[in-house]
């Protein structure tokens, strides 16, 4: 009788205990998993999925690292940002985490030095921001599916490195003091952009499977390898670099002319300036720059030549001390020809027979440069903008102008050589 009781007993007891647990929730079954303290903080170190957010908030008793050692996966944002205080964490680590469905967005942690994600494979966008402590954060090199955005600003990162992701919307690399190399060398589309600014100067940058891109943008590089970019559908500017040669062996167009959604001037059309160690510069199959080609203070490059070049339909703006400038299939112009060039015995009359062709629309300027205009910036100017040229083109109602003629403009020792070729068809827009 007494071993029933006791046995029955027991058994009340267990579940008791049993029910008591499961009616208490557990941190890990929260919407938002907010951690701003050291017991916060202990509670989330159990979990191994999460539906919903993590939220690391300020708190002055935390451990020099901070770990997840269950954590799995993230239904949600992994999120700590605008530390207002002066959080001694040094290392973030979660070594199991492979997913994160949304953002993962750290920011402001300034002495945080390694970021220890190893085998995260997939998030919707990564933004590190302001960590000027940071040496190492792995996950870079591991992510294999991003829905959005890679974005690293302010660390302290020598390489980012990434041979398994192949697209992301964005990809901003920006003020990196210690950066010296970027490789992304799955990477073949970025639907907005690919821009490098303000990192330290000499960047070595390798996109070699990179093919489409809207925004392409690079400054203070030392080395840029594009072997397979065919298509820029914004911009392509490399800006106050060393790089010593540029080649585009495949680029075949640059610019978005119009669409109802985006003013073209958020466009610059195909940028090359302020880069004094630049000697060489390649675009052999490129047939049309939207916008302007602007080509400045390149102080080494001597040559200057676009093979296969049709049009540009904004302005071209050259300057610098040039022996030889080369468009023999260019047709036309839409905006004005300015070419400023100190080498001596150089002839601008071959490019004065391009405008008096008519195949210049706007101002002839050779061969001092004249500073080219700036657009409006309404949606109705860029709008008036295509219709002008679709007019003047041809395409339009106005009078076709007179079929282009290429030109090349050399400088010899004893004789300035001319040489014009006819181009008998007009390119179709």
């Amino acid at each position: 009788m007494l071993s029933n009781i006791l046995f029955l007993t027991a058994f009340g007891l267990s579940n008791l205990h049993l029910t008591q647990s499961q009616s208490t929730p557990s941190i890990c079954d929260n919407s938002t998993i907010l951690i701003n303290s050291r017991s916060s903080l202990t509670a989330a170190q159990e979990c191994t999925a999460v539906d919903g957010d993590i939220v690391i908030e300020y708190a002055s008793d935390y451990p020099a690292t901070i770990e997840f050692p269950n954590l799995e996966s993230v239904d949600g944002s992994f999120l700590s940002i605008n530390f207002d205080q002066n959080i001694r964490v040094t290392r973030l680590s979660a070594p199991k985490l492979t997913i994160v469905t949304a953002d993962v967005y750290i920011s402001r942690w300034v002495n945080l030095t390694t970021i220890n994600m190893p085998v995260l494979t997939t998030i919707n966008r990564v933004r590190l921001n302001h960590l000027p402590a940071l040496t190492s954060a792995n996950f870079l090199s591991t992510l294999e599916t991003i829905e959005n955005n890679y974005e690293v600003t302010n660390t302290s990162l020598r390489e980012i490195k990434n041979d398994k992701l192949s697209f992301a919307v964005f990809v901003e690399i920006f003020d990196n003091p210690q950066l010296e190399t970027l490789e992304l060398t799955a990477l073949t589309n970025a639907s907005y952009n690919v821009a490098l600014r303000r990192n330290k100067p000499g960047v070595q940058v390798s996109l070699p499977a990179l093919k489409e891109v809207f925004y392409f943008e690079f400054q203070r590089i030392s080395s840029l390898e594009i072997p397979e970019l065919e298509r820029v559908i914004g911009h392509f500017v490399v800006n106050d670099s060393t790089v010593e040669t540029l080649e585009a062996p495949k680029l075949q167009t640059v610019g978005l002319w119009y669409d109802p959604s985006i003013s073209i001037t958020n466009n610059r059309g195909l940028v090359v300036q302020n880069s004094g160690s630049l000697t060489s510069l390649s675009f052999p199959v490129l047939e049309a720059a939207q916008l302007d080609l602007v080509i400045r203070n390149n102080s080494a490059l001597r040559d200057i030549s676009f093979p296969n070049l049709m049009r540009v339909t904004g302005n071209i703006g050259l300057e610098g001390t040039f022996e030889s400038v080369r468009f023999p299939e260019l047709e036309r112009v839409g905006g004005i020809f300015s070419l400023g060039n100190d080498e001596a015995g150089f002839s601008c009359g071959d490019l004065q027979s391009f405008k008096n062709n008519g195949s210049i629309r706007g101002d002839f300027s050779c061969p001092q440069y004249k500073e080219l205009p700036t657009r409006g910036s309404s949606q109705g100017e860029s709008k008036k903008e295509v219709e002008d040229w679709l007019s003047w083109s041809g395409t339009g109602t106005g009078t076709r102008p007179n079929p282009g003629i290429g030109f090349e403009s050399l400088r010899s020792v004893n004789t300035i050589a001319l040489a014009v070729g006819i181009s008998a068809v007009l390119l179709a827009l």
